[in-house]
């Protein structure tokens, strides 16, 4: 269900653990109107109502100039519950693997959700023909004026587009919203399975499994139709979730209402809460949490921020912890602290992905520590590199010998490996470093962390600001900060142990630094060229030869 969904399902134990001393520990809430009206509905399956038809009921409604396409509308029926039973019955249906339908070859029938998809994208898309027919007319009689532009304009406005609005303004309490957001979220990962699925599908050596796979929504037919109804929903989740209408809210342990802790302690992404006082601590003094609501989904936190109030800002997670324990003990209070950490930031939904919430959010977030704490003069992160490890392995796969390593690392860094690493034998000196590196508890040992620790920094400055993609980061994360106006700031070793931290990154984290007299003009920069503000904390660990001197700072 849209609002029930646990993305800890590894942790299924901990999890249950968790939220039964969450509820018996914090104050006690009914569940969100969301989920109420959803579960009233619950007993009413999608093979009970036909989604296809009522979508053709709402269709009918929505335009009454609309050919008619066998859909019969229902007078007796409102608006609202048409458009109600429809998301009710959307959101009722399973969750399907896409590769489930692949493995299963001809005999699996396509789902509801596919079926709904299909008919969607086929009968409620552009007419092309009328299109064509309307752009003719126009060139044939000259006629450009206004009406004319109007009218092409409506006729290159998908129809699912008007039923769409039609829904949101209709359904009752959060539905309509809640629908947009989970069609976008499964037509997202069907995109997201089609590029990687294709190139399988056309290695498959199953006749059976190539037809299938050509009927589902993954096949090329479809692909471009389903990027388009992607954007089309991206542009109005983004309407909805603007700015003025998401309200801000501090998240505490005292005061905010438990099914709403519940979500932020199991949908947390970047540091995943190991007990409940792990999670008092991140609730209590020296530590902020705050998160987006909609007014359509009051108990719906769309998006949650962790923040650390200190004196200076952070060189590891461990500095985090201490800063929040100093305050505890009195050492050091919170209305001097003069600096605030963002080292969590996580969306909920994905769903609403490509939606700028994180960017608004760290901007209200700043404003409203401002005048809490005027103290405040320094605002940055301390942010994981998540992809690092998995970059270094495809970087490792292309420069498989030394000649090709010593386009990252100079002489002397090579031998500088070869001193630490064993005989490699048939392998390759980079592949020795990333076994090396794969062995549990290596940065156990002082010597061969202190070796390694200008060789891992280059590899971390040159992955953030050389590798890049058109001049834009790899790194996802990069990619968010610099956009957002923030300056690659301080590159930091072995900041976080954690078996996550090591697995991901060796443990490297990087400081984005957010200087308020500059962000606007960051982000101008960013935008237009590219350019991206790297300080000598991060630029430092490379060679003269391999620095972005155009984009340092």
């Amino acid at each position: 269900m849209y609002t029930r969904r646990l993305l800890l399902s590894t942790q299924h134990q901990h999890v249950l653990h968790l939220r039964a001393s969450l509820l018996s520990t914090t104050p006690s809430t009914a569940h969100c109107c969301c989920c109420n009206s959803r579960s009233n509905s619950s007993n009413t399956s999608g093979d009970e109502i036909n989604l296809l038809q009522l979508f053709r009921d709402i269709s009918d409604r929505s335009v009454s100039s609309r050919r008619d396409k066998g859909g019969r509308v229902h007078p007796t029926t409102s608006a609202a519950n048409l458009t109600s039973n429809l998301c009710r019955a959307y959101l009722s249906l399973p969750n399907t693997s896409l590769s489930q339908w692949r493995n299963k070859g001809d005999e699996q029938q396509i789902d509801p959700k596919q079926q709904f998809m299909r008919v969607l994208l086929d009968e409620y898309a552009v007419d092309r023909s009328e299109l064509s027919s309307a752009i003719k007319a126009m060139q044939s009689h000259s006629s450009f004026n206004d009406k004319s532009i109007s009218r092409l304009r409506d006729f290159c406005t998908p129809h699912y587009e008007r039923c769409f609005h039609y829904i949101l303004h209709s359904a009752h309490d959060d539905l309509g919203v809640a629908f947009m957001v989970k069609l976008r979220q499964d037509i997202l990962d069907i995109i997201h399975y089609t590029k990687f699925a294709q190139k399988a599908g056309e290695q498959d050596e199953n006749d059976n499994i190539k037809a299938a796979f050509a009927t589902t929504l993954s096949s090329t037919q479809y692909f471009s139709k389903l990027q388009t109804a992607e954007r089309c929903i991206q542009t109005i989740l983004t309407s909805l979730f603007r700015p003025g209408v998401l309200i801000l809210q501090r998240i505490t342990y005292e005061e905010t209402p438990a099914a709403i802790i519940e979500q932020i302690a199991l949908k947390e992404a970047v540091h995943p809460l190991q007990s409940l006082n792990d999670l008092r601590t991140r609730l209590g003094p020296g530590r902020r949490c705050f998160a987006f609501f909609h007014p359509a989904l009051p108990h719906k936190p769309l998006v949650f921020v962790h923040v650390s109030l200190l004196q200076q800002m952070p060189k590891s997670m461990e500095d985090i912890h201490a800063g929040s324990e100093k305050i505890v003990q009195g050492v050091d209070t919170e209305q001097d602290a003069s600096c605030a950490t963002f080292y969590s930031i996580t969306n909920t939904e994905p769903g609403l992905s490509g939606v700028d919430l994180g960017n608004h959010l760290i901007k209200s977030v700043v404003k409203k520590l401002k005048q809490e704490l005027p103290k405040l003069d320094t605002f940055c992160t301390l942010s994981p590199m998540p992809s690092f490890n998995k970059w270094l392995q495809g970087k490792i796969a292309i420069h498989q010998s030394i000649h090709d390593a010593t386009m990252i690392f100079t002489k002397e860094e090579m031998r500088l490996l070869q001193s630490i690493l064993p005989s490699s034998g048939p392998k390759s000196l980079l592949d020795s470093l990333l076994d090396l590196l794969k062995t549990p508890k290596w940065h156990s040992d002082a010597h061969t962390t202190t070796l390694l620790k200008p060789l891992l920094l280059k590899l971390a400055a040159y992955y953030l600001t050389v590798d890049t993609h058109h001049g834009r980061p790899l790194c996802p994360v990069a990619k968010f900060h610099v956009r957002n106006g923030a300056e690659m700031f301080r590159l930091n070793y072995l900041a976080d142990t954690s078996l996550k931290g090591m697995r991901n990154s060796f443990g490297i984290m990087i400081n984005y630094h957010y200087p308020l007299d500059e962000i606007e003009s960051n982000q101008f920069r960013y935008e237009m060229s590219g350019e991206i503000s790297v300080r000598d904390g991060v630029i430092c660990w490379l060679d003269s030869a391999l620095k972005p001197d155009a984009n340092s700072a």
